[in-house]
């Protein structure tokens, strides 16, 4: 139970995240929400898998899962798919890794003591590769969708285009 709620908790936080990315990027008012809805999803499922697997593998999953609901509303509002997914996808971006990696950085050049050297150094790997594998995550997570169904994703916005064009 008390999983539950820290799941519900960081999706309500990320949704929020989410809300303020996608309002920052001026998308249709009728995907602003449904980013928000698929940051708190994403968050929300990476932070339940986190439990299980390791934060690369649970980003990976959950940006492939973003990417395919993005697919369904996408379809839905005609919109194209990027605009609702990149905007959820945002929250999940390894900021603290990468601060603590500058931090150590910044930290090692300011040290003498060769044993803190060693442990600040051991501290920057580990913070930087995280930091590159959960981007890479992302960026693959939701580029497989986007390869996968690029006819579909074509599709949507090719019939509200012609639809909007033939109006004018």
């Amino acid at each position: 139970m008390e999983i539950l709620i820290s799941v519900l908790i960081d999706g309500g936080f990320a949704a929020i995240a989410g809300l303020g990315f996608a309002f920052g990027c001026n998308p249709p008012i009728k995907t602003l929400f449904l980013s928000a809805l698929l940051a708190s999803i994403a968050h929300a499922s990476r932070f339940y898998l986190l439990h299980h697997i390791g934060i690369a593998s649970a980003t990976f999953i959950a940006a492939f899962f973003i990417g395919l609901l993005g697919l369904i509303f996408a379809k839905k509002t005609k919109c194209p798919m990027e605009i609702i997914t990149f905007p959820a996808l945002l929250p999940m971006i390894p900021g603290m890794y990468a601060y603590r990696t500058i931090l150590s950085i910044a930290s090692f050049g300011n040290e003498d003591n060769l044993e803190i050297q060693y442990k600040l150094l051991i501290e920057i790997t580990n913070n930087l590769m995280t930091t590159i594998s959960v981007a890479f995550a992302l960026a693959v997570g939701i580029s497989i969708t986007l390869i996968i169904f690029h006819e579909q994703s074509l599709m949507m916005t090719r019939k509200s285009f012609r639809k909007e064009s033939l109006e004018k």
